[in-house]
């Protein structure tokens, strides 16, 4: 999986920049665009519960922020930010597909890909919280395997009509929807999953790449070999195979955040395997006039 070095931005806890103000949040995407950043992320979360950080499955310390705090929908979002850039790719981190009904999914996606003209790689996710569920009235229990469905209808939707698909839980017979993606059927579709052998297994069927949750470089490195066994057995070539990883904030001895050496670990996260280096701007800083300093070097890693 020797593949070239791409780098992105997740938009995670983005309000700490930009306080609510969604003009800051287009222009943060427009100047990643501008200054050739490969692809931008938004992470997902429908709702939560008052038990969520009690639930959390890395700990209640682990949660991320505060039941308050904004999540903003991460299609609608990219729908907004695709209209105002040329060339970022459109991404999640991770969306939470099971909790979506799939043939809507398939005409979001679809549509995201159109507006951007052919920007749109989402990434699955297969979600936690069951409250998320109840809410959309779908099933918790069985979502991995609802999850792989979607991947197929959309692939099977995106193909064009009429498309007809009977799965556990997904059934329909003669649909057509359109608009098709700009990338067609081959619109990419990676997973963030425990790297566990199913999931190895499940990666390797159904997706085009895999973004991990709090792995070490060992452990991606140990999944990319067996990603690649596999993807051999399904007939599928690992070099078209991507890994996404972020830096991890390296504090710095006198306060503060010690880019130098945060920016360093991108040469161990390449040769784990890592395809694209992501970074969250929030956690790097509290002021957003440093937005374009890390911009920069985050685009130098390419170099």
């Amino acid at each position: 999986m020797s593949k070239a070095l791409r780098v992105g931005i997740t938009l995670f806890r983005i309000d700490e920049l930009t306080h609510g103000d969604m003009g800051k949040v287009l222009a943060m995407a427009e100047m990643a665009d501008a200054k050739g950043v490969d692809m931008l992320s938004i992470p997902d979360h429908i709702c939560f519960s008052s038990d969520a950080a009690k639930d959390y499955p890395m700990g209640p310390d682990a949660f991320p922020g505060t039941l308050d705090e904004p999540w903003y929908e991460p299609l609608t979002l990219l729908a907004a930010i695709g209209a105002r850039t040329k060339q970022i790719l459109l991404s999640t981190a991770v969306m939470i597909a099971p909790a979506r009904t799939a043939v809507m999914l398939a005409k979001q996606l679809a549509t995201l890909d159109c507006i951007s003209n052919g920007r749109a790689v989402p990434v699955f996710g297969a979600g936690w919280q069951r409250a998320e569920f109840d809410s959309q009235n779908l099933p918790f229990e069985g979502r991995f395997t609802h999850m792989e469905e979607q991947i197929q209808v959309c692939r099977a939707l995106w193909s064009g009509g009429p498309q007809s698909f009977q799965g556990k839980f997904v059934q329909f017979e003669d649909l057509w929807s359109y608009p098709l993606p700009v990338q067609g059927a081959a619109l990419p579709i990676w997973l963030g999953l425990s790297p566990s052998p199913r999931n190895i297994e499940r990666m390797a069927r159904f997706a085009d790449g895999w973004l991990p949750a709090m792995e070490s470089l060992e452990k991606i490195k140990e999944t990319r070999d067996k990603l690649s066994t596999s993807l051999e057995k399904h007939g599928r070539d690992p070099e078209n195979f991507d890994i996404r990883s972020s830096l991890i904030p390296v504090p710095h001895k006198s306060g503060g955040i010690d880019f130098d050496a945060t920016f360093a670990q991108a040469e161990n996260m390449k040769a784990a395997g890592v395809t694209v280096i992501d970074t969250a701007p929030t956690l790097l800083t509290d002021r957003l006039d440093d937005l374009e300093m890390i911009l920069d070097r985050l685009v130098a890693l390419r170099e």
